[in-house]
């Protein structure tokens, strides 16, 4: 009976500072939302492994404050967060724990089961999600790109670890997320492939014959000749191997033959999801406090000014009110720790002033009566007795008499 295999290779495990520098995301989704837009946040759960609760099943009645509470405790950094309503399906992207918030609206989306379904040979591997992806930016800087852009592009960084080009394994980039700016449209697109390398300088039937584990048949063929020179001819895929966009392999990559400094063309396979987003407005705070960037609102310097003196007014109030909430806390505390020390006092003194009754110590009947009283007694009680028994004999007599007969009633005539 054979063994089981043995593992030789061990994996870098990152120090407690390393792990704490990883950016670490909640997604979840707020009120009732329908089956798709919970699909979807599944999908994205997947995209944002192995630094994401997966299996996170929240509630409905979630409030915001909840996630913020246990933010710090379990080390979130970002918060995505679905939402549907009767105009559509809406997400915010917050940073923990004081914003700022993205607030965007999923134009179309596209599940991951319907993008693979696509495929004639669709791509899955678990072994994909064990490493965080690489986040690709097309079309977000620019001269003529407004602040938003900017402060879109931090936070959208911010959600993916970090590379260091020097000190990183070829092994784990095994995924992309892309977000593409369209300008003619105004939407941001987002797609999510996978990594594959693939042989350059070869037929699609040699090809086969590389990366797949068995032997193809070669029952109707006389010659391996005739398997290889039957798909000489170059296809779509193998006109875009070229030198261009072929690569040399700076260490071994996952896969059959894929070591290093081969040849190798790089391909990428769509996992889904996808959707396209249209960035709403950004909040200062989380999703709360003055509003950054709006649509459709523009507003005048004066009016943002205006607006943000008011929301300085709030601010002062709400703090005065936790004051003074604080401060009847605090009260009320003193007042019952007072009454409480009363009571102990007026308790004490009870004990204090209440008289204590000596022992009595135990005495004989000989000592209180003495002897010839004693013996009196005993004749006194000796004659009572017997006067008893002869009440007792006069008594058992009067019982042994016979009882008068009840005379019956006559009728009236």
């Amino acid at each position: 009976m054979g063994h089981g295999r043995k593992k030789k290779r061990t994996h870098a495990v990152p120090t407690q500072e390393e792990f704490d520098d990883i950016p670490k995301t909640l997604v979840v989704r707020s009120g009732t939302v329908g089956r798709s837009v919970s699909a979807l946040v599944s999908d994205v759960r997947q995209v944002m492994q192995p630094h994401t609760a997966v299996k996170l099943r929240e509630r409905a009645s979630n409030k915001i404050k909840d996630y913020v509470a246990v933010s710090n405790h379990l080390g979130l950094t970002h918060m995505l967060l679905f939402s549907q309503t009767e105009t559509g399906t809406n997400l915010r992207i917050s940073r923990f724990p004081r914003g700022p918030t993205l607030y965007m609206r999923v134009e179309k989306y596209a599940l991951a089961k319907d993008c693979l379904r696509l495929q004639k040979t669709p791509h899955t591997s678990a072994a994909e999600f064990l490493t965080p992806p690489l986040i690709i930016l097309n079309n977000f800087a620019g001269e003529n790109k407004g602040r938003e852009f900017k402060l879109m592009t931090t936070m959208l960084q911010n959600m993916f670890p970090a590379i260091n080009p020097s000190t990183m394994r070829l092994t784990d980039a095994r995924r992309v997320v892309l977000f593409n700016y369209n300008e003619e449209t105004g939407l941001v697109d987002f797609r999510h492939y996978a990594v594959v390398v693939k042989p350059v300088g070869v037929t699609k039937g040699v090809k086969r014959v590389i990366l797949s584990k068995n032997m193809p048949s070669l029952a109707q063929f006389d010659d391996i000749s005739d398997y290889v020179l039957r798909e000489a001819f170059a296809s779509e895929s193998d006109v875009e191997d070229g030198p261009e966009n072929s690569v040399t392999l700076a260490q071994d990559y996952v896969g059959r033959n894929n070591a290093k400094n081969e040849q190798r063309a790089i391909r990428l396979l769509e996992l889904g999801p996808r959707m396209d987003l249209r960035l709403m407005k950004i909040e200062a705070g989380l999703c709360e406090g003055e509003v950054i960037y709006h649509n459709y609102i523009s507003k005048t310097k004066e009016e943002l000014a205006e607006a943000e003196h008011q929301r300085q007014i709030n601010l002062t109030n709400q703090a005065r009110r936790r004051q003074q909430q604080d401060e009847n806390v605090k009260r009320k505390k003193a007042k019952k720790g007072a009454n409480n020390s009363d009571s102990e006092d007026d308790a004490s003194e009870e004990d204090v002033r209440a008289p204590k009754i000596p022992e009595q110590p135990h005495r004989s009947a000989k000592d209180d009566f003495g002897g010839d009283a004693y013996n009196e007694d005993l004749f006194e009680d000796s004659e009572s007795d017997a006067s008893m028994d002869n009440g007792d004999a006069n008594d058992s007599d009067a019982d042994a008499a016979p009882a008068p007969k009840r005379a019956k009633p006559t009728k009236k005539k």
